[in-house]
């Protein structure tokens, strides 16, 4: 993370002036409410829209908690292999939305309105991109099949209400350590544990039908059937259910060894997949950007004893030397994994951002025009080129990449947002800068502070440009501000 650049007074604020709280727990019951959605009225199926309102309230609360991971490399190769599952599935009526969770523990889930979140765990400990595009199409599948609705459709507000509460009991639990492993016994002994049979027939008849339909759109998107069969032997093997001290009927994916029997039973003696180069060298950078770092660094060691010229190995060292501030560390990684592997952009923007981080904005330059000469159009190279210009006080030329790196970014890289928004607002482009946090804000679930930049921007008479698409904005953020919020 580069040194935070101070606001001269009459800039732009980042936040509105208010008092905020969050919390684990807050986060935890919202994740419960993900996996099985908030009390519904009663003996109606809720419709579409309302479908896609309650996953962007729920996308909003995990956003807001920092849980997305947002690595412009790995998104880009993630929503990659997304959207090929997608395109074998059909045309759908409703959009989609894939994010990348952080998270140590391995799970994938499917909320209402089409958002899909997988753990970065799982990405960790799967095998290649088939077995990623397996756990993607069977969450997939739960969505076209509407299994939320229908669920909502077949039980009362308490069933649901009750269910929710269970679950954050276990996800409590799961986190370890004794005052949250008391919390989430207390839950779990709570007094809805009988209508929980209710609603085991369905999730499990779920299941199979997602199993069912997901290993169809794995197959005609171009994968092995055998894809599906080892992601989810690796997740029963290794406990794919949220812990092991919770009743097998508490996971999110439950039967899991009954349908490798039953579903995946032809592919039991499948032979396995050939090695996938790719998939793994995407794992080594979620693994060096997530993953404990006594683990990462051993697993990259041993890799390095056996093959010296593993580049990817010593750019995930370089990568955890950078985590850990020893920059001089991951210099001399990086450098000797660009030796091995010249012309990747990936190695030359990280080196660019490291540079910067040293405050060697000349270095920065070079690395990050040559990753871009070599094809790397990623955000991260383009808000590192804006940085760096920024730095050595090249102002218009700063402005052009914090242009390139708000577009590049899209909605998946709430940083170059953030710093764009200020850069703008400190150079006398208020307007622009309120316009940008607001959309920074926006993607990071946080609807009062967007709601207030968007404002700021429509309000400003250099912001006329803004005013329309702010105005909807706020409209559609204080639904959100307007609903009660869960405990």
């Amino acid at each position: 993370m580069a040194p935070a650049i101070p606001i001269p007074a009459g800039a732009v604020r980042l936040r509105a002036p208010r008092p905020r709280a969050s919390g684990v727990l807050a986060f935890l019951v919202t994740a419960a409410l993900s996996l099985w959605g908030p009390a519904p009225r009663p003996a109606f199926a809720i419709t579409q829209a309302e479908e896609m309102e309650l996953g962007r309230e729920i996308y909003m609360e995990i956003a807001n908690q920092g849980a997305i991971f947002t690595d412009p490399y790995v998104s880009q190769y993630f929503q990659r292999v997304c959207r090929r599952i997608l395109s074998a599935a059909g045309p759908q009526s409703l959009p989609f939305h894939f994010n990348l969770v952080y998270s140590n523990s391995l799970n994938a889930f499917a909320v209402p309105g089409g958002y899909i979140y997988l753990h970065t765990e799982t990405m960790n400990s799967l095998e290649n991109e088939g077995q990623m595009a397996a756990i993607i199409a069977h969450e997939i599948a739960h969505i076209t099949s509407r299994h939320f609705a229908l669920r909502a459709e077949k039980n009362s507000v308490s069933t649901i209400a009750g269910l929710a509460g269970m679950i954050a009991g276990a996800l409590i639990m799961s986190q370890g350590g004794q005052s949250g492993a008391a919390l989430g016994q207390a839950v779990l002994m709570g007094s809805q544990g009988a209508t929980v049979q209710a609603m085991l027939a369905n999730s499990r008849a779920d299941e199979s039908e997602a199993d069912r339909k997901g290993r169809q759109y794995l197959i005609k998107a171009g994968y092995s059937a055998r894809d599906m069969y080892g992601a989810f032997r690796i997740m029963n093997e290794k406990s794919f259910a949220i812990s092991s001290r919770i009743p097998t009927y508490m996971s999110t994916h439950p039967g899991m060894s009954a349908r490798l029997a039953s579903t995946f039973a032809d592919q039991a003696e499948a032979p396995p997949a050939p090695p996938d180069p790719g998939y793994l060298a995407v794992r080594d950078r979620v693994m060096a950007l997530t993953a404990d770092l006594a683990r990462v660094r051993n697993i990259m060691n041993n890799r390095l004893k056996e093959n010296p010229g593993d580049a990817s190995a010593l750019h995930a060292l370089g990568l955890l030397a950078f985590r850990s501030k020893k920059l001089a560390q991951a210099d001399e990684l990086f450098q000797e994994a660009l030796k091995l592997s010249p012309g990747n952009g990936e190695y030359l923007s990280d080196a660019g951002d490291l540079a910067y981080e040293r405050r060697k904005p000349d270095d920065a330059v070079k690395l990050f025009l040559e990753a871009r000469r070599r094809g790397d159009s990623t955000p991260q190279t383009a808000l590192g080129l804006a940085r760096a210009y920024e730095m050595l006080g090249r102002d218009a030329e700063a402005s052009k990449a914090y242009d390139q790196a708000v577009e590049a970014a899209g909605d998946r890289y709430p940083r170059a947002l953030e710093l764009a928004g200020l850069f703008f607002s400190r150079k006398g482009d208020v307007a622009k800068g309120h316009w940008i946090l607001g959309e920074f804000f926006s993607q990071t679930g946080d609807a009062k502070d967007a709601t207030f930049h968007y404002a700021e921007a429509a309000k400003l008479p250099s912001g006329a440009r803004y005013k329309r698409r702010a105005e909807q904005n706020i409209r559609d953020l204080e639904k959100l501000l307007e609903k009660p919020r869960k405990p």
